[in-house]
């Protein structure tokens, strides 16, 4: 046997099946194993097994269509005589998938569908909706997902917070109005981040933001010691009332556009990029503001308004120098990780366009919010500054 006959022997869709459908069958075959694993817990034993433990007993199967971004596959779900067994794979796996078709289900409903909303709509739901059938389809997702917004924040500290803005269009009062959803990440002093919720508010206001964080101190948030955001002077003022001693750090990613934005020669737009990154990538804080110093400098007299500018409001990306490891340092200087998140509000959205009313906007966020952290669940974002009993800084005392 050749070593291409033995490979395809092994890999009997490596040769002869196309990628998507070699795809389609790896993932079927990992979600029927999840599956039996998932029904032999519940039932007491595995399939073929005698167990004194066994605590149900087998009824075949049933079949269900599943979704998926490489297809539809076709599933084979055990049954227990007694009919009780659901899965728990479905509800995490299409979560976000849920939020997506109510809120499309919502605007065939209230009459502001588009045609291709209507058609899919029908493909997924069937040819007739209703408000009741609507209302019953997210009853039990809102439920879940508002519980996860109020969950208590106990259990673990979180020194570092990442805390962005994302806007949508949202009908409210018959009117298409932007609206602002805030999210907030937390980091734990043994390096894993999560989510820890997300708001709605009509904007970026000082009242609103106050209440975003009432609700994390009230929920159990203490002893933040770093905070990731854009520069927005209600939210600052918030960070500085509720975590007096925490160090802000301004998005550097966010300062970047806001001084491209000062600018309009394509040239003079090079310089101060260029300039940016050579002050970013300083290895100290105190050779980074030497670099700054100078950029100031060379700036003056071409653009001096912008010098100033530059002189005032830079130093502000700058505190996350007092991090202790260079890989949290690349990390926590911008809002990147959940400006993710942002994009993929979007790429589920770009049918919806406008979203029907607030509470949809919501439950798509808070879904994928959900959806999120069970994927970072295991992935460690930076180094662990500290072990998580002790109450050692996160960043150390000057």
């Amino acid at each position: 046997m050749t070593s291409r006959e033995k490979d395809a022997s092994v890999l009997p869709f490596a040769q002869s099946t196309p990628p998507a459908d070699a795809l389609r069958t790896m993932l079927s075959q990992l979600i029927h194993d999840v599956l039996e694993t998932e029904f032999a817990g519940v039932v007491g034993a595995a399939r073929y097994e005698r167990s004194e433990a066994r605590r149900g007993v087998r009824n075949g199967f049933r079949t269900r269509s599943l979704r998926t971004r490489v297809g539809t596959l076709e599933l084979r779900i055990p049954r227990d005589r007694d009919g009780t067994f659901q899965p728990s794979l479905f509800a995490r796996f299409q979560r976000a998938e849920q939020a997506l078709v109510a809120t499309l289900a919502e605007m065939y409903v209230q009459g502001v569908s588009t045609r291709k909303v209507s058609a899919i709509v029908e493909q997924l739901c069937g040819e007739s909706i209703s408000a009741s059938t609507v209302s019953a389809m997210t009853a039990t997702l809102d439920a879940s997902l508002a519980a996860w917004r109020a969950r208590p924040l106990t259990a673990k500290a979180y020194p570092v917070l990442i805390i962005d803005a994302h806007v949508e269009r949202v009908r409210r009062e018959g009117q298409v109005r932007s609206t602002a959803a805030l999210w907030v990440a937390g980091v734990g002093a043994d390096g894993y981040r999560e989510h820890l919720g997300l708001w709605l508010g009509a904007s970026e206001s000082g009242a609103s933001l106050r209440a975003v964080f009432e609700d994390l101190v009230k929920r159990g948030l203490t002893d933040v010691q770093y905070v990731v955001s854009d520069e927005h002077a209600g939210l600052v003022q918030a960070i500085r009332r509720f975590f007096p001693e925490a160090a802000h750090q301004r998005c550097q990613v966010h300062f970047q556009r806001n001084a491209r934005e000062k600018v309009s020669a394509p040239a003079l737009q090079e310089r101060l990029r260029d300039g940016l990154r050579d002050v970013w990538a300083a290895p100290t804080r105190p050779e980074a503001e030497a670099r700054l110093a100078r950029l100031v400098t060379t700036l003056q007299d071409d653009a001096p308004r912008v010098a100033a500018w530059l002189e005032q409001q830079a130093p502000d990306t700058l505190a996350v120098y007092a991090l202790p490891t260079r890989e949290a340092r690349r990390r926590l200087a911008t809002t990147n990780s959940i400006e993710h998140d942002h994009m993929a509000v979007r790429r589920r959205t770009s049918v919806v366009r406008v979203f029907p009313n607030e509470a949809s906007f919501l439950r798509l966020g808070t879904a994928l919010a959900v959806e999120r952290n069970e994927q970072w669940l295991g992935r460690r974002y930076i180094p662990a500054v500290v072990p998580a009993t002790t109450e050692e800084p996160l960043m150390p005392a000057a």
